[in-house]
């Protein structure tokens, strides 16, 4: 019978077995509740999140603060299993090491929802607890599935992991529904969050007359597209620029800075000579050095022929 016993403590034990690993956190300057925490185990795997202080129980911000260097024990508690922390903090600045207990059981409860939960362990080679701590790091829980599931994203577990990570909720999925985009797609709800494509954006740049589609949004995040930009260009005089004429600024930095350089040495140009003096190079630099060189009031047209031959001011005198 005590054989018995110790059989089963020794099974039970097993399945609960806690991997270990190091971790790293910064106290979050933009916003002073959160810290940026970073995980490690081993070489390879490496985790990073910004978190909010309420996601930890035993921390304050006095002992991320301290002047010294001070001890710390906190916690992590999630549906998928638990992360345990020791180490130190001073001056919004933590280290240590850090053990995962998996619950296995949270499994189950996502397969009761209809969710496969072995596809990505099978594409990744992940071990079930593995799995359970991705999981566990990026809080998805039950509630979170099943609110995505009523929003009609019947999606993988892979999916509503990286819903989770880029914290796509139903009032953000509500809110790009009503500007019109009522078939967005989970990639898409990614995308937006990942390059900044907010609701606010949306109506910011319809104010300023852009009813674009959601690609065309996205371009213009990526490349800094902004109200801002759209409102600064109108005042310098390009009332008539189409979208993709201020995605061709952007692309090839015709700046407001720029045009003023080039009204004040007498260029007063079209955005397609703008964005054709940006992409050959005739920049205030090349303009003032042609100056230098004894040549004033080239025409821009002979200016943009001489960069695009590869000529520099001291070949001048040969070809003007």
């Amino acid at each position: 019978m005590k054989a018995l016993v110790l059989l089963v403590t020794v099974s039970l034990s097993t399945a609960a077995f806690a991997f270990e690993g190091t971790w790293t956190a910064s106290r979050d300057d933009a916003r002073n509740n959160r810290i940026y925490l970073q995980m490690t185990r081993g070489r390879s795997h490496n985790m990073g999140h910004a978190m909010s202080l309420d996601a930890f129980t035993g921390l304050t911000d006095a002992q991320i603060d301290a002047d010294t260097a001070t001890p710390v024990a906190f916690a992590m508690r999630r549906e998928a299993g638990d992360l345990n922390f020791q180490g130190t903090f001073r001056k919004g600045e933590g280290a240590g090491q850090f053990t995962f207990t998996a619950k296995p059981a949270f499994l189950e409860s996502v397969r009761a929802l209809g969710v496969d939960v072995d596809r990505r362990k099978h594409v990744r080679g992940e071990t079930q607890d593995e799995l359970l701590y991705a999981l566990a790091a990026c809080d998805v829980s039950v509630a979170f599935i099943q609110s995505m599931i009523a929003e009609g994203y019947r999606v993988t577990l892979d999916d509503y992991l990286t819903m989770r990570i880029f914290d796509i909720t139903p009032e953000f999925i509500h809110e790009m529904r009503d500007l019109g985009f009522a078939k967005i797609s989970h990639d898409e709800l990614v995308a937006c969050k990942i390059h900044g494509v907010t609701p606010s954006y949306v109506r910011d740049m319809r104010e300023q007359g852009w009813d674009l589609s959601l690609d065309d949004y996205e371009a213009n995040r990526i490349h800094g597209v902004t109200p801002e930009f759209s409102a600064q260009m109108r005042k310098l005089g390009f009332s008539d620029l189409s979208r993709d004429d201020l995605l061709a600024f952007r692309i090839h930095g015709v700046t407001g800075e720029f045009i003023h350089e080039m009204r004040d040495l007498g260029y007063d140009l079209s955005a397609d000579d703008l964005i054709s003096a940006r992409i050959h190079g005739v920049t205030p630099e090349f303009i003032k050095e042609v100056r230098e060189a004894g040549y004033a009031k080239v025409p821009f047209n002979k200016l943009l022929a001489l960069r695009m031959s590869g000529f520099d001011t001291r070949s001048l005198g040969k070809v003007y």
